[in-house]
């Protein structure tokens, strides 16, 4: 049995970043921020890399790939896994964050981007043909919807109907200089797909 004096008292921080992205309204988060060199110290000596945004209230792991000049170096196994998003929830991925990119520079109020479900069909009505059964197509949708929520990129909003929190981890996994490139992509494929 391990002794609770040889547990570093930010560990629930360093458990929560290994399981996914740690939000400031997590509990952890201030503790997050007041050992942030020794839990930065902590997950470089595995080659991982914290990347903590303070401004935007979000922090993940990254693990760069190695490229050691030493052939003979061993490449070490993947501990931060790598999600390929399908070709339509990476579409849903971009539309949220062209709604975060329109959100944060108004003068609203809130400092949440929120959304409702229908609003979400609605933005990816226009990238799909018209079809019989709009039934089938919303339940699409609505699986889009439950795999963004998986990865973090939206929260879904506890006491109302179908409402959704943007995440802003989206500024970071979809930075403004690659939406454009990711769009053409997606354009690019759908007259390959034609």
């Amino acid at each position: 049995m391990i002794e609770n004096d040889i547990i570093a008292p930010y560990a629930s921080a360093i458990i929560k970043l290994l399981k996914g992205i740690l939000y400031k309204d997590d509990s952890d988060w201030d503790m997050l921020l007041n050992n942030e060199r020794n839990i930065k110290e902590y997950f470089g000596k595995i080659g991982v890399t914290l990347y903590l945004d303070e401004a935007e209230g979000y922090a993940y792991l990254q693990q760069p790939d190695r490229e050691d000049d030493d052939e003979q170096a061993k490449p070490l196994p993947r501990l931060v896994r790598r999600d390929a998003l399908s070709r339509d929830v990476t579409l849903l991925c971009v539309l949220l964050r062209e709604e975060l990119q329109e959100f944060y520079p108004s003068t609203s109020n809130s400092t949440r981007c929120i959304l409702s479900k229908d609003k979400i069909h609605d933005l990816m009505r226009p990238f799909f043909k018209e079809q019989t059964n709009d039934v089938q197509l919303v339940k699409k949708f609505d699986s889009w919807i439950a795999q963004a929520v998986k990865f973090d990129f939206l929260k879904e909003l506890k006491g109302t109907e179908s409402e959704y929190e943007v995440r802003r981890i989206l500024i970071a996994k979809i930075p403004a200089d690659k939406l454009n490139e990711i769009k053409k992509e997606l354009k690019s494929q759908d007259k390959s797909n034609a």
